[in-house]
């Protein structure tokens, strides 16, 4: 029994190891600037898949983005796959040079994020349903391309364990402000 705690507890550090090293995209381009890309309108194309590969959902959502020199509030409108609509509105605040918090209803505490060259990374606890909800951790790796395209994969995880991944393509919607 002992030794079967000492190896699970093994399992479950070695889980929680790794990540993303933001200090990687140092000097890459173009350079991500949320209050820039994220204003106006966005259309985002996603799909989250269990650990074993299977895709279990997949969403498309409009982002409408606006700074008020301070706050960057994203309203996000989901549509699933399934039919299911869901609605989550951020509040993004920059804290320091390349670094920014946010919250929304869902969020638990507070989200942290760090821009550096393309790349955004963003790490948040997040209740899946309702207020009883499913707890789990986001940790987004959000990467701007040439023509305004962003690629978001998310590892999603319980108590240090991947249970899955999600990946999603942003694109400005036509008529929305160029960065």
């Amino acid at each position: 029994m002992r030794q079967r705690f000492w190896i699970w507890s093994l399992v479950l550090l070695l889980a929680g190891c790794g990540g993303v090293d933001i200090r990687s995209f140092e000097g890459t381009g173009p350079a991500f600037v949320p209050e820039d890309y994220l204003v106006g309108k966005t259309r985002v194309y996603g799909a989250f898949q269990d650990r074993f590969g299977k895709i279990r959902r997949q969403f498309v959502a409009d982002l409408d983005g606006r700074w008020d020199g301070q706050t960057l509030t994203l309203d996000e409108r989901f549509r699933y796959s399934d039919g299911e609509l869901d609605q989550r509105t951020w509040q993004f605040k920059k804290v320091g040079e390349g670094r920014y918090e946010g919250t929304a209803a869902d969020v638990v505490g507070v989200a942290h994020g760090q821009v550096v060259g393309q790349a955004f990374h963003l790490q948040y606890d997040l209740i899946l349903g309702d207020q009883d909800g499913w707890q789990v951790h986001f940790d987004d790796l959000l990467l701007l391309q040439p023509d305004n395209v962003i690629i978001n994969r998310a590892i999603v995880s319980k108590f240090g364990v991947q249970v899955g991944e999600m990946i999603a393509f942003f694109r400005k919607v036509e008529g929305a402000p160029a960065p």
